[in-house]
C-alpha cells in the first residue's frame, strides 16, 4: 500500500539537474502502472477475462426476500473445493493478469477456507478484490483479514456490507430480528482492522427495493455519518428475486438515493477506497449509475453500451459453470469437465456464440458490476470520464 503523504524524497536525475521526487509520488507511479497491461482491453476487448466474479458457497445464515441466488442458497450448494480454485487461479494467470475478483454467495465468510481463496489469486498478481456480506460473521472478520493482507501487501481488499434501510425494514427484507444492528457493528469490527491494514477498505452496499425505496437514501445519510465507510455501493434489485414484488421500483428513488451518494462524495463524507486511479473509479460509477437508470426505464437499445460480458469478465458459479454474468442463464461450460482450466472454455464455440449473440441482440441488464466494465471499457466513455475526474 503507498502513503498519499509525502514524509521524504528520494532524489533523481533529469540531464544536469538533480530534482527530488517525493516518496510517495513514486509509489503512486509505480502502482498505478500496474494497471497498464488492462489499458488496450480499451481498444480491443478479445483477450482473456480481466474481471472474474466467483460464487464461492450457496450456504448463507439469511434468506433475504430480494435475493436472485435464492434457489442455490434454499439448495444449500458448498461450491467448489479450494484446490478447484487454486487451479482456476494458476488457469487465469495463464491466461493473462486479472485486475479483479469478485466472491459471492450466499455469505462468503461462512466459507473456512475464503482466505486461502483470496491468497490463490493474490499470489498471481491480483489488484483488487471484493467481497460483500451480510455484516453478522464477526468473529471471521480478523482472522481473514490477519491472515491474508499481511502476506499481499499490493492487494486492495474491499469488504463492504449489507443494508436494506432503516432498522425495521432491514430486519423484515432479511427476514431476521437484529440483523441492521448486527450489520452495524461487522462495519465498525472491519473498521478497527483498518488500523493495522491500510490496504482494507470498508464499504457498505445498499440495494434499492419496492419496500425502501422511500426511506434508503435518508437512511443511508445516516450510516454514513455513524459509520464513516469509505464508500457506498448502490444496487438496483434485479433478477428473479425470491419476493418479486420487492423488484417494482420507482427509477427515480433509485436516482435519488445516488444523488445522496453523488453528494456525500463531493462533501468529503466518502472518501472512497484507497487506491491509484480512484477517482477514475468515482467518475466510472457516476457513468454506471446513469446507464442502470437508463436501462431500467427501458429506454431504446440503440442507448446502451455495448455489453462486455463474456469477453472482458465472467461468472463462475457454485457447481463451476461459467456463465457470461448474472443475468444470462446461459453456460460457455463447465469447469469439472477441464479440471478447473478456464482457458479451455474462454475460446470454445459456446463462448463465441455467446459473444456474438449478447453483440447482435445489444444485450442489456441493470447488473452494476457488467455495466461498470462496459463504461470504462467504453472508448467513447473516456472524454466524459476525464471531464468528471477533473471537476472532482
Amino acid at each position: 500500500m503507498y502513503e498519499r503523504g509525502v514524509a521524504s524524497a528520494a532524489p533523481r536525475v533529469f540531464g544536469a539537474r538533480t530534482v527530488a521526487v517525493p516518496v510517495g509520488v513514486q509509489s503512486v507511479a509505480m502502482d498505478a502502472g500496474r494497471y497498464l497491461p488492462f489499458a488496450t482491453r480499451v481498444l480491443r476487448h478479445a483477450g482473456p477475462p480481466v474481471h472474474l466474479t466467483l460464487y464461492v458457497t450457496g450456504r448463507c445464515n439469511l434468506r433475504c426476500r430480494h435475493c436472485f441466488h435464492h434457489e442455490e442458497v434454499a439448495a444449500g450448494i458448498e461450491g467448489a473445493s479450494l484446490a478447484q480454485y487454486e487451479a482456476l487461479a494458476a488457469s487465469c494467470e495463464r491466461l493473462g493478469p486479472l485486475a479483479w475478483v469478485s466472491i459471492g454467495g450466499g455469505e462468503p465468510f461462512l466459507r473456512r477456507d475464503l482466505a486461502q481463496i483470496g491468497a490463490a489469486f493474490a499470489q498471481r498478481g491480483l489488484r483488487h478484490l471484493a467481497i460483500p456480506t451480510n455484516g453478522l460473521l464477526h468473529e471471521r472478520y480478523a482472522p481473514f483479514v490477519d491472515e491474508l493482507l499481511p502476506k499481499y501487501p499490493d492487494l486492495h481488499l474491499a469488504v463492504s456490507v449489507s443494508f436494506d434501510g432503516p432498522p425495521a425494514i432491514h430486519d423484515s427484507i432479511r427476514a431476521a430480528t437484529g440483523a441492521h444492528e448486527g450489520a452495524k457493528e461487522g462495519v465498525r469490527r472491519l473498521k478497527a482492522l483498518q488500523q493495522r491494514h491500510p490496504n482494507l477498505g470498508v464499504g457498505i452496499l445498499v440495494c434499492v427495493t419496492r419496500e425502501n425505496q422511500d426511506t434508503l437514501a435518508a437512511h443511508m445519510e445516516e450510516l454514513v455519518e455513524e459509520l464513516q465507510p469509505d464508500n457506498v455501493t448502490v444496487n438496483l434489485a434485479r433478477g428473479t428475486a425470491l419476493d418479486t414484488s420487492l423488484l417494482a421500483v420507482d427509477v427515480q428513488r433509485y436516482e435519488e438515493v445516488v444523488a445522496t451518494k453523488q453528494r456525500l462524495v463531493r462533501a468529503k463524507k466518502l472518501p472512497y477506497f484507497d487506491f491509484p486511479l480512484a477517482r477514475l473509479a468515482v467518475a466510472r460509477d457516476e457513468l454506471m449509475y446513469e446507464h442502470v437508470a437508463r436501462v431500467a426505464r427501458g429506454e431504446h437499445a440503440q442507448q446502451h453500451l455495448p455489453c462486455t460480458a463474456s469477453s472482458l469478465s465472467c461468472v463462475v458459479m457454485e457447481n463451476g459453470d461459467v456463465r457470461a454474468c448474472e443475468i444470462l442463464p446461459d453456460s460457455i461450460g463447465n469447469l469439472n469437465s477441464t479440471a478447473w482450466d478456464l482457458a479451455a472454455l474462454w475460446e470454445s464455440a459456446a463462448a463465441k456464440e455467446l459473444r456474438a449473440r449478447i453483440k447482435s441482440t445489444r444485450c442489456a441488464c441493470t447488473w452494476e458490476c457488467a455495466q461498470a466494465d462496459n463504461v470504462l471499457f467504453h472508448l467513447p466513455s473516456w472524454p466524459r470520464l476525464a471531464a468528471r475526474m477533473l471537476r472532482s
